[in-house]
């Protein structure tokens, strides 16, 4: 399998000592085109290299390759190669991987806790996240990056899934397919649920604890890159505020327009 160049070795920084002045989080949800938006923010320089570093997709390569067999060396290493050297270390974080790293740092946690929707989860609850977090990811600056369209976005989570095709970059060698992508009412509305079950819990946890992040909707990324990305970038100080033309190319098809139809279809002949 061709791994994403950006997680490669030759993509690594100089060695930097100690935790991070600054960590920038993409806080996120899977087909929210936060692979667009990470790219822009590397390539815009001292802004870091926005990867999924605590997501199960992409953390036993790193591991593996930072010979960190535990959490508290994975965190040391992923400071240490991925710390750019303005001090700056940027993330890609999903809900899930929150849970993940909770039930990490603490094995006697109620995993039930954990599946509790937003309005039944305390605000200390959050604070406490955001303290753990915190001591992974220090001065934690926040972009929310969320998509309007949710039934688009399980859709193309649930041909993400079936495909193994998760992105296409301009000039790099297409790889083929593990499976087709096909049609499941179930499990599009269980991508839905678990879409607003997530940004719930995204929008609480940034209540909870006083913060402001960033906002930025997919559809006006990919509209206007130049502005909505651009924007972001002045705000964070890179050293350049105008994206480079992406290499991401848009895997939206008739399979995806064909599925969302015939689910639409389907739920309204369903019982409310």
């Amino acid at each position: 399998m061709t791994r994403y160049d950006l997680s490669l070795a030759a993509a690594d920084y100089a060695p930097w000592q100690g935790a991070p002045r600054k960590s920038l989080i993409i806080a996120s949800h899977p087909r929210s085109g936060s692979t667009m938006l990470g790219e822009a923010i590397a390539f815009a320089g001292g802004l870091g290299c926005p990867l999924e570093y605590l997501h199960r997709g992409f953390r036993p390569a790193l591991a593996e390759r930072w010979q960190a067999p535990d959490l508290e060396a994975y965190v040391a290493a992923m400071h240490r190669h991925r710390t750019d050297a303005n001090g700056t270390l940027s993330i890609k974080l999903f809900w899930q991987d929150i849970g993940e790293l909770l039930l990490e740092r603490r094995p006697d946690y109620d995993l039930e806790l954990l599946e509790r929707p937003a309005e039944e989860t305390p605000v200390e609850d959050y604070r406490s996240i955001a303290a753990m977090l915190g001591t992974i990811l220090p001065n934690p600056h926040y972009v929310y990056l969320y998509r309007r369209d949710a039934l688009r976005q399980a859709v193309s989570s649930l041909i993400a899934t079936q495909t193994g095709i998760w992105r296409l970059l301009e000039g790099a060698a297409g790889r083929p397919a593990a499976g087709p992508a096909e049609y499941d009412y179930d499990r599009i509305m269980a991508l839905l649920a678990f879409g607003a079950f997530s940004h719930g819990h995204w929008r609480a946890f940034f209540t909870a604890n006083g913060i402001a992040p960033h906002v930025i909707a997919y559809e006006d990324m990919v509209a206007d890159p130049d502005r909505v990305i651009g924007a972001l970038l002045r705000e964070l100080g890179g050293e350049n505020d105008v994206p480079r033309p992406r290499r991401m190319q848009r895997q939206a098809d008739g399979v995806g327009d064909a599925m969302m139809l015939r689910f639409l279809q389907d739920n309204a002949l369903r019982p409310a």
